[in-house]
């Protein structure tokens, strides 16, 4: 006799599934809010935590919702969603009350993420001219060493999160 049962469904905790006990929706992933000009910087602090919790991959499309006409299970199902209001509310946390209406009704933490990419992912010639500027006339003055190399590598770091370099793929780079 052969058992038909399928395997047990078990959050194990490297599973993007699981939560750790201190999750809560309330919690607070980076101190660093969205206020709809500081899109870069709390995009690498939310992409950082979200990665530390292993949760990355439900606002970047890896793992969408599952189906139960594909045959997934509906406890599966459930994992996904519960995971996934989670991840809402984490990112709904970091975000200033003012821009909750243009995504709060979303219905993934995918989709809160791809809108507000696409408002907010534009090339911004004038941020990297002023950039450039700055990197141009920065001048130690008055600061210690430690703050000016800290000033101009945080100039440089910015600028680096706007021009995309292209990376080199062939033999010869290797």
């Amino acid at each position: 006799m052969t058992n038909n049962k399928p395997p047990e469904f078990t959050l194990d905790p490297q599973f993007p599934y699981y939560l750790h006990p201190s999750d809560a929706p309330g919690a607070i992933i980076t101190t660093l809010k969205f206020d709809g000009k500081n899109f870069e910087l709390w995009e690498k602090a939310v992409i950082t935590a979200l990665t530390a919790k292993n949760k990355a991959a439900f606002i970047n499309g890896i793992i969408p919702k599952p189906d139960i006409a594909t045959g997934v299970r509906p406890i599966e199902v459930n994992a996904w969603v519960i995971v996934n209001s989670m991840v809402t509310s984490w990112i709904l946390h970091v975000i200033d009350l003012k821009l909750h209406a243009s995504i709060a009704y979303a219905e993934s933490a995918q989709s809160i993420w791809v809108n507000i990419n696409k408002r907010y992912v534009i090339p911004n010639v004038p941020k990297v001219h002023q950039l450039k500027s700055d990197i141009a006339s920065c001048k130690q003055g008055t600061l210690n060493v430690v703050e000016f190399f800290s000033k101009l590598m945080g100039l440089w770091n910015e600028l680096d999160n706007y021009v995309k370099r292209p990376s080199c793929k062939c033999e010869a780079a290797e």
